[in-house]
């Protein structure tokens, strides 16, 4: 999936709601800092949406790039299956209630790196059957 793809899919997603990635990030599911947060830090951005981080991810580099797996961020991955519906609800609410409940008290937060490669396993290539297929569709001429 070519980052176009990726921004074409996505540009009209900013108002679809998004309780259960919101209900994510409220619990503290969310990169603290470095990347899309220090960028949005130094453009004044107080709270970035998942929305803004991937269009201000899709305006910054080539179009012809690929959109791949190196992108690791689980909560950005998890708002692209919830607002493309790429996942079922049910699915979603399923693996968000199990991040919730692996909060670790003692050592404060989630093991990001084992959740962000869940989230990656559950939707990315799912996301990539929807973006590919609505952007195609789009695409095509002979109807």
């Amino acid at each position: 999936m070519k980052i176009a793809q990726v921004n074409k899919y996505f540009i009209d997603k900013e108002s679809v709601p998004c309780p259960l990635t919101e209900r994510l990030v409220r619990a503290g599911y969310r990169q603290m800092s470095g990347g899309y947060i220090n960028k949005a830090k130094i453009l004044g951005i107080e709270n970035p949406s998942q929305y803004w981080h991937l269009t201000s991810y899709c305006n910054s580099v080539d179009k012809d790039k690929t959109f791949g797996k190196n992108v690791e961020c689980g909560e950005l991955i998890f708002w692209m299956a919830e607002v493309s519906g790429a996942v079922p609800e049910s699915e979603l609410r399923e693996l968000l209630e199990r991040i919730i409940a692996s909060k670790d008290d003692i050592v404060p937060g989630y093991d990001r790196r084992k959740w962000n490669r869940e989230i990656q396993r559950i939707c990315f290539d799912r996301i990539v059957v929807e973006v590919e297929g609505v952007v195609k569709k789009c695409l095509r001429t002979d109807y």
